[in-house]
């Protein structure tokens, strides 16, 4: 059995509260990961240096592989995902602030992530794995996004 299948048969035997909760949870962490994903994507195109640019693609599609395991997780218990468009691309930044940027979200995202596994940790065990898993995978974004700060600016990170 996979893991969208135990999700969907526990998110129907779970309390209406907890289930809402957590369908509410899922549908706002989608929307937050789209939006790293295409910032990533726009701050990709925007890096001066070719490694930087690299970076910023590869952690883009682990992004975007982070978006479909939510939107399976959402189908998964019935709800429909309809099409997200964030806010436009951030504009007048230079590319360590945006690099900055990026990891401010995915340390916003990681305590996010860790706060909604706790807390689904006892009514929803398999929603509550599913959301220690994107908290372990954006650590290691961080990781990645602190390496490409130390990169553009060698003082940046003292």
């Amino acid at each position: 059995m996979s893991w969208l299948d135990r999700v969907s048969r526990l998110m129907g035997s779970a309390s209406a509260a907890a289930s809402h909760d957590a369908i509410e949870a899922l549908k706002s962490c989608y929307c937050a990961c789209v939006q790293r994903a295409r910032h990533l994507r726009q701050h990709a195109e925007a890096a001066p240096q070719e490694y930087s640019a690299n970076g910023l693609r590869e952690l883009a599609v682990l992004e975007e592989a982070q978006v479909q395991r939510l939107k399976d997780a959402l189908q998964a218990v019935g709800t429909s995902v309809h099409p997200f468009q964030p806010p436009g691309e951030v504009g007048g930044l230079n590319h360590w602030a945006r690099l900055v940027q990026d990891l401010e979200d995915h340390q916003r995202s990681t305590r996010e992530f860790r706060q909604l596994a706790m807390k689904f940790a006892e009514s929803l065990p398999e929603t509550a794995t599913l959301f220690a898993d994107l908290c372990r995978e954006e650590q290691r974004h961080c990781e990645r996004l602190r390496a490409l700060i130390a990169r553009a600016d060698p003082q940046a990170l003292d």
